[in-house]
C-alpha cells in the first residue's frame, strides 16, 4: 500500500488523534501503563551500568516500534478487509439491477 493513500492519511489521523483519547479512558491500557511503571522504576533501583542501561532502552524502544507497527498493518488489513467487503457487495448490487 502506498504510505501517501487515503487509507494511509486516515490511519494516521485516527491511530495518532482519537487514539489518544481512547487509551487515556480505557482501564486495561493504563494498568498496563503502571506495571509498566512498576519494572522501570525496579531496573532504575538496579543502578546498573549506564551502557546496560542504553541496551535495554534500545531493545524495549524496538520491541514498543514492531508492536506498534503490527498494530497499524493490522488496522490497515482489517480496513482494507472491509471496503473490499463493501466494494464486492456494491459490486453484486449493481451487478443484479443490471440484470433487472
Amino acid at each position: 500500500m502506498e504510505n501517501e493513500s487515503a487509507l494511509y492519511q486516515l490511519m494516521d489521523i485516527r491511530m495518532n488523534g482519537i487514539m489518544n483519547g481512547i487509551t487515556s479512558n480505557d482501564g486495561e491500557y493504563q494498568q498496563i501503563i503502571r506495571k509498566s511503571d512498576e519494572y522501570s522504576d525496579e531496573l532504575e533501583k538496579l543502578e546498573l551500568p549506564k551502557e546496560v542501561r542504553l541496551l535495554i532502552d534500545r531493545y524495549v524502544s524496538e520491541q514498543n516500534a514492531l508492536g506498534s507497527r503490527y498494530g497499524m498493518l493490522a488496522y490497515l488489513l482489517g480496513f482494507s478487509d472491509c471496503k473490499e467487503m463493501f466494494l464486492g457487495k456494491c459490486l453484486a448490487i449493481g451487478t443484479a439491477k443490471e440484470r433487472l
